[in-house]
């Protein structure tokens, strides 16, 4: 539309107010010329004359716009006779190039003014999600906004997804993607996770960058089921497939964790901690979990990444290269790995159940991996089993140590997920988790909590009616032999529910909680009643002079409330004393007027904490605890009956609402279970459908909590607890202690965790507590019961013998007896452990009891020469001359050796150095590579560099030397003075499994002068090479 432009007289300011634009402005303006107008038509068409683009430009520039009107008369007929002119963008050009405004900023910023349109337009579209018939099929009747929005994003999609190669098209496809949100396309999805062909990236990778965390994550979770699916339907390749769920997969998924998992398992101070199965002390014992969750709360300041720095999730996670921080260069203080790999999975995962199952699913299979349970698992046979345990290859300890790191990984994800999913049994799993990890951060499992986890166990591996009706069938086909323990010659009665009624009931720990809980509310009002402090902290003569002279025995509510935290009261008169002293030491030293405020400040709380405090806390506890004792005396309620108990049919879990009642139920009685009810789980075997099979598997994660070596560090120190105290000092059998077969049955469980985790759900099994001889599946050896009924008597005769040999030693009370020959030494027994290799429960309780002796204080050097040699006879027994591969046991042994220092008997070096080198001589049951690179000759080699650190007293060089050439032999079989030629050759061929071993060897010969290093790899046949000094850093540390 041409135009021309004539001048006027006057010109208007180009000012915005005079130009009306915006909605709000403009549909203000069109209201005020329709209230004035009378004509509706000539209204419309001068304001579309006066507010079109050139008369716009016109006013601003002092020039009057003429339009054309149009040529024919039908035209202007239909329009109304006046035809809104065509915006012809060429005079505008020409304008703003005379403003050196290019034509190419001017193309920008139209595109992006119209993408914003469409973006807030997509913003604006209401989404929700396609109707479908019953038979599947979409809805062909009328739509709901909702839908009618959600299949115009579909097209909109469709189209847009041509240009997501085109940076300036790809935010219109972003925002559709957002908009869908949880309603995208599950083919999209994959379509966005498909990757490069022989590389790790995405196709999509910067698209998927842009779409934010949420969109990110249902990504992942449409690649984690498009796997899952292969693995359901793939029979003949169903091997390699499941191998793609593993960290060691394809997934986006593992790609995104590997890195996080294996600096969690590769964390030195946590390798170090979980090695140490056995230690002396209750500060040692007792592990802090809690700082390996605490990066979990701001995963990305834990993961490196700076405040207000943008950073892709996946660059986060490892997966593209993070841009370099060019601000905050300033040097902070790096997490352990551990803290930083739980922040990441945390982030990783999100909010969304799936991907939690999809990540402990893959805990499940790296934990049957690193534990042996899937090589274990293919064996075909028994016999081949057993050759596998026989030769070292197959690994059935208890003490798991840093190769079960993936157990407390797994604890540490569910207790840092937050509100887990409602389904699938994780609200049990959760329970069990927080209570075993309250155990290991105490120190300590009580009868409670063993009552509790075992109600777990029971809602856990719950079957269902088809499972049950099979495990019915099986366990009719059982024989049960043996007859019932007999503690005493009363007879139970039937109201009693504990398993052992004739034991006295122990009520002290309800009255510890209950008096710590009480002071503890009591102590709050006694501070709050202290407005001014003054009975708060201790008195020294620096403030009150010559106070310690006139108070004999000072004291604050700060110490008050530590001997509450520490239970040294033992009932409330205790605390009674300790504040009547409070206050009357204020008195005592405040004499005279100028005491005399303070007296009557500390007369004022004294009546307030009698009349108000005191007296409330004591009523209340006189009330709570004759409650509790007329609760004992009534007739109990009969024990809640086992979840898969034979010949009970399972009830439903859901209510006619939809709620979860039994759910519900069972997590109220496992949190009423108490030390009466600790009794162990029947032992309980079956198989699962494939579509039975749950993703992932709630059994095998029950089992790797248990696993977890800190709380095997736990069980195994009750155990010796109880063999010290209560079975030995009461003379009583050990099978029938309440607590002592439920905890062997939960080690049991632990043990079996790897092969639970390789067979994924699809078998499980619960072993027997060996209580009375179950044989299942035609098997004539049940192991727990040759544990627990037949030889831990044995094993506490053994202790009897050991205890006895302190006795009879010089210093011992028996000493002069044994002089007179009035007494006699028991003979040291082999035969009486023959068949016992299979018990590695007892093996590992035995190993902990001859830690337990080592440590310092604990024994004398004369006895120890025939304690130590009853141990290791037990111990060739029970691991049937195959040690070499009881890491944590040698770990914790040279640490407990290790707190001797310089004063080390050189006879207890001795008999240490030759039973480890006893063991390293295996006859041809194991390789000699697989021995050479056992743990056993590392942990060896480590303790004499260790004894060498502390000086000749307790190493001599030429005796270290000496011993460094009787390793080496026995290990290769070969002969002490002449060369080793495999030994040689594995050293020079740099192979993984032998770089620890080499190193403590390089270690040893880096303190060893040049001259004296050379001669001796001479003699083994080492051909010299320049060996660099071991930093300390690498070598093994073992805390004294």
């Amino acid at each position: 539309m041409a135009e021309t432009q004539q001048p006027i007289q006057k010109k208007t300011t180009a000012a915005p107010a005079n130009f009306p634009c915006g909605s709000a402005a403009a549909k203000k303006h069109i209201r005020h010329a329709f209230r004035n107008s009378n004509d509706a038509r000539t209204t419309i068409t001068n304001f579309q004359q006066s507010n079109s683009l050139h008369s716009m430009f016109a006013k601003a520039f002092g020039t009057t716009p003429v339009h054309e009107m149009p040529q024919k008369k039908e035209l202007a007929k239909t329009r109304g006779g006046i035809v809104a002119e065509a915006l012809d963008p060429s005079p505008v050009l020409d304008f703003l190039s005379h403003l050196d405004v290019s034509r190419h900023e001017v193309h920008s910023r139209v595109a992006s003014a119209l993408r914003s349109a469409i973006e807030d337009e997509i913003q604006r579209m209401p989404v929700a999600p396609l109707t479908t018939s019953p038979d599947g099929a979409a809805n062909k009747g009328p739509s709901t906004p909702g839908e009618a929005g959600h299949r115009a994003l579909l097209n909109l999609l469709k189209s847009a997804w041509q240009f997501r190669d085109v940076p300036e098209l790809r935010p219109v496809l972003v925002c559709v993607l957002k908009r869908l949100g949880d309603h995208t396309p599950v083919p999209m999805l994959r379509r966005l996770g498909t990757k490069k062909n022989e590389s790790t990236g995405l196709k999509n990778e910067s698209l998927v960058n842009q779409l934010g965390p949420h969109l990110q994550r249902l990504v992942w979770e449409a690649d984690w089921d498009a796997n899952l699916e292969l693995v359901a339907k793939n029979d003949a390749a169903q091997l390699a497939s499941e191998e793609d769920l593993t960290l060691r997969g394809s997934t986006i998924l593992a790609d995104l964790l590997r890195s996080s998992v294996d600096k969690y398992l590769a964390d030195s101070e946590l390798v170090q901690a979980s090695d140490l199965a056995f230690v002396g002390t209750l500060s040692e014992r007792r592990f802090a979990t809690k700082l390996r969750r605490v990066g979990a709360k701001d995963s990305e300041v834990h993961a490196g990444v700076h405040a207000g720095e943008k950073v892709s999730t996946l660059a986060l996670m490892g997966v593209t290269k993070a841009p370099p921080s060019a601000g905050n260069k300033k040097e902070e203080t790096p997490n352990p790995s551990s803290v930083v790999a739980v922040a990441t999975i945390k982030e990783t995962v999100g909010s969304r159940p799936k991907l939690l199952g999809a990540v402990l699913d893959m805990l499940i299979a790296e934990h049957a991996i690193k534990g042996g349970g899937l090589d274990f698992i293919k064996t075909l046979s028994n016999k081949e089993k057993k050759e596998k345990v026989r030769d070292g290859s197959a690994t059935l300890s208890i003490l798991g140590g840093s190769s079960a790191l993936s157990c407390p990984l797994v604890a540490d994800i569910l207790l840092t997920y937050g509100q887990l999913p409602r389904t699938g049994g994780y609200e049990v799993l959760d329970i069990m988790a927080r209570l075993l990890d309250s155990a290991v951060q105490s120190g300590f499992i009580s009868d409670n909590a063993i009552a509790q986890i075992q109600g777990c166990l029971r809602t856990i591996f719950r079957p269902s009616q088809a499972e049950q009706s099979q495990a019915i069938q099986s366990s009719s086909k059982d024989r049960v032999e043996g007859t019932k323990i007999k503690l005493s010659l009363k007879q139970p009665t039937k109201a009693s529910t504990s398993m052992f009624p004739d034991l006295p009931v122990d009520d002290s720990e309800y009255e510890r909680k209950l008096l710590q809980r009480l002071l503890k509310k009591a102590i709050a009002s006694m501070k709050e009643h202290d407005p001014q402090g003054l009975f708060l902290n201790p008195v020294t003569d620096a403030i009150a002079p010559g106070y310690s002279s006139i108070i004999e025995k000072p004291i604050c509510i700060r110490t008050i409330e530590e001997k509450m935290m520490s239970s040294t009261y033992k009932n409330i008169d205790e605390y009674k004393d300790d504040t009547l002293l409070l206050f009357n030491n204020c008195c005592k030293y405040n004499v005279g007027p100028a005491g005399k405020w303070f007296r009557n400040e500390a007369n004022r709380q004294k009546k307030i904490w009698k009349e108000e405090i005191f007296s409330e806390a004591k009523s209340k506890f006189k009330a709570d605890m004759t409650k509790r004792k007329n609760a004992l005396k009534r007739k109990p309620k009969a024990p809640p009956p086992l979840a898969f108990a034979p010949g009970k049919a399972e009830k439903s879990t859901t209510s006619a609402t939809g709620g979860r009642t039994k759910e519900a139920k069972d997590d109220a009685a496992i949190n009423n279970l108490t030390a009466q009810d600790v009794k162990p789980l029947p032992p309980w075997k079956y198989k699962r459908r494939k579509t039975e099979i749950e993703v992932p598997s709630m059994q095998c994660l029950a089992s790797m909590l248990l696993a977890d070596p800190f709380v095997v560090r736990v069980l195994m120190d009750r155990i010796q607890k109880i063999l010290r105290v209560d079975v030995l000092k009461a003379k009583s059998v050990p099978a029938g202690h309440p607590a002592l077969p439920s905890i062997f049955q939960l080690l049991n469980i632990a043990r079996i965790s790897t092969q639970l985790c390789a067979l994924k759900g699809k078998q499980c099994y619960i072993p027997d507590a060996g209580i009375q001889k179950v044989l299942m599946d035609g098997e004539e050896f049940n192991p727990s019961y040759e544990s627990t009924r037949n030889c831990l008597p044995l094993f506490s005769k053994l202790l009897l013998d050991v205890e006895l040999d302190r006795r009879m030693a010089i210093g011992g009370d028996l000493h002069e007896a044994a002089l007179q020959d009035i007494l006699t030494k028991p003979e040291i027994q082999t035969k009486e452990w023959d068949g016992t290799s299979t018990l590695y429960d007892l093996r590992a309780v035995a190993e902990g009891a001859l830690v337990h002796l080592l440590q310092p204080g604990n024994t004398n050097e004369a006895a120890l020469q025939t304690q130590f040699l009853r141990f290791e006879a037990a111990l060739g027994k029970l691991s049937g001359g195959n040690m070499l591969n009881e890491r944590p046991f040698f770990i914790s042994l040279t640490h407990a050796l290790l707190r001797y220092k310089s004063k080390l008997p050189h006879s207890t070096r001795d008999l240490v150095t030759g039973c480890m080198i006893k063991w390293l001589k295996m006859e041809e049951r194991a390789s000699r590579k697989t021995i050479m690179c056992s743990p056993l000759h590392e942990c060896f080699m480590n303790l004499l560099n260790e004894w060498s650190s502390l000086g000749n007293i307790v190493l001599p060089r030429d005796l270290f030397l000496s011993l460094g050439e009787e390793a080496v032999a026995a290990s290769s079989r070969g002969v002490v003075g002449q060369k080793c030629k495999r030994f040689a050759k594995l050293w020079a061929s740099n192979d993984d499994c032998f770089s620890a071993v080499k190193e403590q060897y390089l270690r040893m010969l880096s303190s060893t002068p040049d001259a004296r290093a050379l001669q001796w790899k001479e003699m083994i046949g080492i051909v010299d090479e320049p060996t660099p000094p071991s930093p300390a850093g690498n070598a093994m540390q073992v805390g004294s």
